[in-house]
């Protein structure tokens, strides 16, 4: 009898080792990350992982601020990469719209594993990371949108209370910001770049919590941040991530060579992840990123969107492990070819 319930006991011990090894973060060194994706992933968090990341890893990872949101907020890129200034260079970024978040976990967490696999010189799946990052600088804006995703996690009360009521109001009278998209001005920042702009579909003509691409292209302090901070890195390639539908879109009105070109890159990418690539329609409205970079670059761009479609929120925290999976190779890929195109 005694010796039936040490086996229970030890068959339960077991049961519960087990059940905490899948538990843990995909990260074959979890306990060595810095970023915790598994968590709504704040502005404040964000800033204080970038700096610890920057404090780890010296000689591989850098940060600036490029310009700041309409309320004051710094927004932040971080280079990843040895390669002086000038050399070939990959642009992502991620949370252009408030609730789309989850983008900047994985923008981060991007960050803090090609960093501990350079650093333990790891490849990973055939792709040698320090050759990459010798030759090629990565640079990520991992939230386009501070103060969308702010008002979106945290509502009205991180936001002076003499705009409270511009802010109910742009969102139709509610105090819940669950599907908020906009900047806190009410602006869409992925409606704000200068690419067919004035032809722009299904604009709101208010500021407003979705769809109101402003007065102006370039208009709001976030995307001249971007803008400006796209001239001054000349990118080969650029990749904003966004949510959700696990879907590709790649194409601007290239044609000939650039259009088989760009077709390839996203293919490839698309084979990467597993993701739809989408095929432009006769009627393609812009504003986006990808359609400027597209359009004033030549280059290619990809917006990759992560994630099953959850209805107008955020993703669930329950969807990262598999944005990961699916995209853990895409930063390598991108930087790969930038250093082809260069």
């Amino acid at each position: 009898m005694k010796l039936r319930l040490n086996l229970k006991h030890l068959f339960m011990c077991f049961s519960v080792f087990l059940l905490g090894i899948l538990l843990l973060p995909t990260s074959a060194n979890a306990h060595n990350n810095i970023v915790n994706p598994y968590q709504t992933y704040t502005y404040s968090q964000m800033v204080k992982d970038i700096k610890s990341l920057a404090e780890k890893y010296p000689n591989l990872i850098k940060y600036k601020v490029i310009g700041k949101s309409e309320y004051g907020r710094d927004i932040y890129a971080v280079s990843l990469g040895t390669e002086e200034p000038g050399g070939p260079t990959v642009f992502f970024n991620g949370s252009h719209h408030a609730r789309e978040w989850l983008t900047t976990n994985l923008n981060m967490y991007m960050i803090d594993q090609y960093a501990q696999a350079y650093e333990a010189n790891r490849t990973m799946e055939g792709y040698n990371v320090n050759q990459i990052l010798d030759k090629t600088t990565m640079w990520f804006v991992p939230m386009v949108n501070p103060d969308g995703v702010t008002l979106q996690q945290s509502g009205l009360n991180a936001f002076p209370e003499r705009v409270h009521d511009d802010l109910v109001e742009m969102n139709e009278g509610s105090k819940d910001f669950t599907r908020w998209k906009a900047n806190a001005k009410g602006v869409d920042l992925n409606r704000q770049y200068d690419a067919d702009w004035e032809n722009i579909k299904n604009n709101r003509d208010e500021p407003s919590w979705s769809n109101h691409k402003g007065v102006a292209p370039h208009s709001s302090s976030e995307v001249r941040a971007i803008v400006n901070f796209t001239q001054e890195i000349a990118p080969e390639m650029v990749v904003p991530y966004h949510s959700a539908g696990k879907v590709i879109y790649w194409s601007f009105h290239q044609t000939g060579n650039r259009y088989d070109r760009d077709h390839q890159y996203a293919e490839e990418v698309g084979n990467l992840t597993g993701y739809e690539v989408i095929y432009p329609g006769q009627n393609q409205s812009g504003g986006g990123m990808t359609d400027w970079f597209i359009s004033k670059y030549k280059r290619p761009a990809l917006t990759m969107e992560i994630g099953n479609y959850p209805g107008e929120r955020h993703l669930p925290i329950s969807e990262f492990d598999q944005a990961w999976q699916e995209n853990r190779l895409v930063g390598l890929y991108a930087a790969e070819e930038s250093y082809n195109l260069y």
